[in-house]
């Protein structure tokens, strides 16, 4: 048996109403409209379905096995139905959906986990996925449409005919030692980090072009770097064991220096800082939850006061790009 498609959803519901109600009658009184065109509807549906849905008992009605097939079969839809209305709503409010980001090493493992955390608590329908990225590979899969958006840290701005990026925070640089390290006090002149021993990422990445470009801004244009490392972990490690020290974000190293594994040493200077950026795709219309989530990212700076700072030199605007594993 082929069912007739022209089955609307209308008659199943009117089909539903009868049968909850028992009559005929109180269903169109229910509907405010008259017995016949409940009648109507229900013949209308039988003909479409191709079986008798009621049959005569007494003076009322009851069910086929047919009609019973029938009613749970149409019970169910209008349910999905009414949950798919529900779904939309919660999809329009912003409640619910999917979001998917991406982000510098660093970014990611420091700065946006709590953000994301307390985000998903707060909107425990919102499914959500984070990808580390170098910062190449972020903005490439924001061009593609693979990540609704990216947070990276760069020196360089990062718009362009494709993308559209926003400053949104600027992350202050400490300059970190070993507890143990004598070699270095508690303060050290711009004149005193050049004789300093480094720990520094390998160089063509953009973490020590920014480190470098702080750096510079004070007029140290050279150092002594002992040892490469590839990431903040690794180099912290080798802090700890007194290699040498090195230029961290705040964000990356308060845990070790609230719990005493790192110290920090004050530059008499400035304060020194990076950039960091959101980045979309410029034709991307996010959705309300998508949108929900880069409001509060691009709100960070009033999160995470810790973290970030709104003070510091203005960065130069060089064309997009850079190799950062931060």
């Amino acid at each position: 048996m082929k069912l007739d498609n022209r089955i609307s959803l209308q008659k199943l519901e009117v089909f539903c109403l009868v049968v909850e109600l028992g009559s005929v009658s109180r269903a169109a009184e229910k509907l405010f409209v008259t017995q016949p065109v409940v009648s109507a509807h229900l013949h209308s549906l039988e003909q479409r379905i191709g079986v008798a849905l009621f049959r005569r008992v007494g003076r009322g009605i009851e069910l086929t096995e047919s009609g019973q097939t029938v009613c749970s079969w149409a019970q169910e839809l209008l349910s999905r139905r009414d949950d798919l209305a529900q779904e939309l709503d919660d999809l329009v409010k912003g409640t619910v959906g999917a979001v998917s980001l991406g982000s510098s090493m660093s970014v990611g493992n420091y700065l946006l986990p709590p953000i994301l955390i307390d985000f998903r608590k707060e909107w425990p329908g919102a499914s959500l996925t984070l990808t580390i990225y170098t910062p190449e590979l972020a903005l490439e899969a924001v061009r593609t449409g693979h990540q609704d958006f990216c947070v990276i840290a760069a020196n360089a701005a990062l718009e362009s005919d494709a993308l559209v990026a926003e400053l949104i925070g600027k992350l202050r640089f400490v300059l970190v030692a070993s507890p143990t390290d004598e070699s270095v006090g508690d303060c050290v002149t711009v004149d005193g980090l050049r004789n300093l021993s480094w720990v520094a990422p390998p160089r063509g990445l953009t973490v020590r072009r920014s480190q470098d470009n702080a750096l510079a801004s004070l007029g140290v244009t050279s150092r002594d770097v002992s040892i490469e490392m590839g990431s903040a972990e690794a180099m912290k490690q080798a802090i700890r064991a007194n290699i040498g020290v090195a230029l961290l974000w705040e964000a990356s190293v308060r845990e070790d220096l609230d719990s005493g594994v790192l110290r920090e040493v004050a530059i008499e200077g400035p304060d020194l800082f990076d950039n960091l950026y959101i980045v979309k795709h410029r034709s991307k219309r996010l959705t309300p939850l998508q949108s929900k989530l880069y409001a509060r990212l691009r709100g960070m700076l009033d999160t995470e006061p810790n973290a970030f700072s709104t003070t510091g030199p203005e960065s130069p605007d060089p064309p997009a790009g850079g190799n950062d594993r931060r």
